[in-house]
């Protein structure tokens, strides 16, 4: 991917910064090295992939068709109520008929980000998880505001980052996240097909 690079999208205000750490560590510590990544663009409604309205997921896949450097583009967003097993190979055919001149992985963090939050809890001055699954609901943000201390509130802008620089990924591979199984499992993907246009994660 000489020259190239790869384009993020993403839909919270916090996780501009929060998923360039992200992305851009997960990456090389798999040792995918063979596309660097810009800065996070913010997209608006990427929930929304059927058709091309303002903003979505197929509005913001053609504005990255538009960058003569992209060589790859991964599109990462919270899934609430939906399960990812069914929604994002659904999304997958969608963009697939678009023909991007790049290859392309969608990926859904289920119920929300902090989802990769919560085996690192206890390293990032937190209680344990008290659940039986890391998906076994939502409001995540809102438990992490009901462990600090009183009159304060997790606040995804200024803490997300901080938290994620906190992630340890070995951890994160034993406790068996499936959002984050899924993540690393879209980079390796980008980084096999990074010179066939196309080609979209989850695959067929």
């Amino acid at each position: 991917m000489s020259g190239q690079k790869g384009y993020l999208l993403v839909e919270g205000h916090g996780e501009v910064e929060a998923a360039q750490n992200l992305i851009t560590r997960l990456s090389h510590d798999i040792g995918l090295y063979n596309i660097p990544w810009s800065k996070p663009l913010r997209w608006p409604n990427l929930h929304q992939w059927q058709g091309h309205k303002s903003g979505g997921v197929m509005s913001g896949a053609e504005f990255i068709r538009t960058k003569s450097d992209a060589g790859a583009l991964l599109i990462l967003r919270d899934e609430d109520d939906q399960c990812p097993k069914d929604l994002a190979p659904q999304i997958a055919q969608q963009l697939r008929t678009l023909k991007l001149p790049f290859p392309t992985a969608y990926v859904l963090l289920h119920p929300e980000y902090e989802v990769l939050f919560l085996p690192c809890l206890e390293r990032m001055g937190f209680p344990a998880w008290d659940r039986d699954s890391w998906e076994a609901r939502r409001g995540i943000k809102e438990w992490l505001s009901g462990q600090l201390p009183k009159g304060r509130s997790y606040k995804p802008t200024v803490q997300q980052f901080a938290m994620t620089r906190q992630l340890d990924f070995p951890t994160l591979r034993s406790a068996n996240v499936p959002s984050f199984g899924s993540l690393e499992r879209g980079l390796r993907f980008l980084s096999d097909y990074s010179d066939q246009a196309g080609k979209v994660y989850p695959a067929e």
